[in-house]
């Protein structure tokens, strides 16, 4: 069970289509929330989507991490969608969360697809 003294605990996982594969994780005394990042790819007929839980300083830090500017193309054209939630209390992120933003869902799906995309070249 988290403690208090010992700061804020999150679930953690990176690029997971299950969010049964996350684990909690004792954040650094330097992180307020806990965040979660759902990408998907609107286009696919199965909706494909990624989750990424993890610790953050905040929730703006979390945004601007998942709408860099190389990501932003994919999501202006359409090719990823990104949703981010955050909240403040331990373990908090890992519940399915019914209203996410429409932050989160397209930075996973992008730095899963960024490889690719770049081996594939124009």
């Amino acid at each position: 069970m988290p403690c208090p003294a010992h700061g804020l605990w999150c679930q953690d996982c990176t690029l997971t289509t299950n969010s049964s594969h996350c684990t909690p994780k004792q954040c650094h005394p330097s992180d307020t929330v806990c965040a979660t990042v759902w990408i998907t790819d609107p286009s696919s007929s199965r909706k494909d989507h990624s989750v990424n839980k993890m610790c953050a300083s905040s929730c703006d830090f979390v945004k601007r991490h998942f709408f860099s500017d190389y990501l932003m193309g994919f999501i202006n054209s359409g090719i990823l969608k990104v949703d981010v939630d955050c909240c403040k209390k331990d373990l908090c992120n890992g519940v399915a969360q019914a209203g996410r933003s429409p932050w989160a869902l397209a930075g996973g799906l992008l730095l899963s697809l960024g490889p690719a995309l770049l081996w594939a070249g124009p």
